[in-house]
């Protein structure tokens, strides 16, 4: 605050209260949890047991396919995500289910750290029926990498260390990208062993270009492999405009904190020379060192006056700044509160109640 400026030589005080403005509440960015990595998994793992293609084998495929009844959500699933007759076979074989969160949580053993959307036991498929409108297809995507878990599991040991070796050729390619290279290590943890097995759904079913030699093996479960890539790419958009938009409200969040702090310390700063200024101004006018010199004592009193209101105005913008950070902040919130929801849609273990 600025203390009185003299009226007049020896007469009365000028007063001037500024205000003092309250630094910004550093709370710090809402982090906002982004369920990017779509963890789908094999509930029984492998175990590197070789299941070899037999002609028995194929045979109890077919039998199995004919006599399961697929329900018209079922083949729904099938439809949009570009099966061709062997993948449908495989899937059908699988007898799929669309599960509500407790039976699928019973069918696939999940824990609650998980995120899992789909899991094949090595006899059946079972998918956790998210009901989200703004990731329409994550079921189809879903039914086709169970799918392809099922196909793993009926190559015979060459064909998969074939095809193992096309697989790791097409994630090398894929090396920068960090949220595929952070779910594949969450596998080694939760999944050890299975990461062929997981890259063979994955590959097939989110990365749009691929080694022709792999794309032909592609075609023995997929008519149009497009279709399940464009579905993926399209509810993954979701989740990572969701992170854009979070990334960049937090560092216009930080950066304009920064602003009003430094704003702040200035403006302190500047009062306190400004109540030095004005101590000085009254001790000389109480001493009567304006007596005879009018001119003088207005001229420094006006100086004082116009250093007073350009504060008066640097405090009124300082305070919009605090009224931009509080609207980034509320922004911030909202788009925590966006991803949240998104999170409890798929998350099969939420507790209603409970935060993510």
């Amino acid at each position: 605050m600025t203390l009185p400026i003299a009226e007049s030589p020896a007469r009365g005080r000028f007063r001037r209260r500024p205000r003092r403005p309250r630094r910004p509440r550093r709370s710090g960015p809402v982090r906002t949890a982004i369920a990017l990595a779509l963890v789908i998994t094999v509930a029984v793992p492998l175990a590197g047991v070789a299941f070899a293609v037999t002609n028995s084998r194929a045979i109890s495929d077919w039998v199995a396919a004919a006599a399961f009844s697929p329900s018209s959500e079922i083949q729904g699933l099938v439809a949009a995500s570009g099966m061709n007759g062997a993948g449908t076979r495989l899937f059908y074989a699988s007898a799929p289910e669309l599960n509500t969160a407790d039976d699928f949580n019973a069918a696939c053993g999940i824990r609650p750290e998980q995120y899992l959307l789909g899991c094949y036991t090595g006899a059946k498929i079972h998918l956790y029926d998210i009901v989200q409108d703004r990731l329409a297809g994550i079921r189809e995507v879903t039914a086709a990498h169970e799918m392809l878990h099922a196909g793993y599991d009926r190559l015979d040991p060459a064909t998969r260390e074939h095809v193992g070796m096309l697989l790791e050729r097409a994630y090398s390619e894929h090396g920068d990208d960090p949220e595929l290279a952070g779910r594949m290590a969450a596998y080694e943890v939760s999944q050890p062993g299975t990461r062929l097995n997981e890259l063979h759904s994955i590959i097939g079913t989110e990365f749009t270009t691929l080694d022709p030699e792999l794309e032909q093996y592609y075609g023995r479960y997929f008519g149009d492999r497009s279709k399940v890539v464009a579905l993926h790419t399209a509810y993954a958009a979701v989740f990572a405009d969701i992170e854009t938009k979070s990334a960049e409200l937090s560092s216009q969040l930080l950066a304009l904190a920064d602003v009003i702090d430094s704003d702040i310390a200035a403006y302190n700063a500047d009062i306190t020379d400004l109540n030095a200024n004005i101590t000085a101004f009254n001790e000389r006018n109480t001493a009567f060192g304006y007596s005879g010199n009018e001119a003088g004592f207005n001229r420094d009193k006006a100086a004082l006056q116009g250093t007073a209101a350009d504060l008066d105005q640097r405090l009124v913008e300082i305070n919009g700044k605090q009224s931009q950070l509080a609207d980034l902040r509320s922004q911030l919130q909202a788009i925590d509160a966006e991803a949240q929801a998104l999170n409890r849609s798929i998350n099969s273990t939420f507790v209603p109640g409970a935060t993510l």
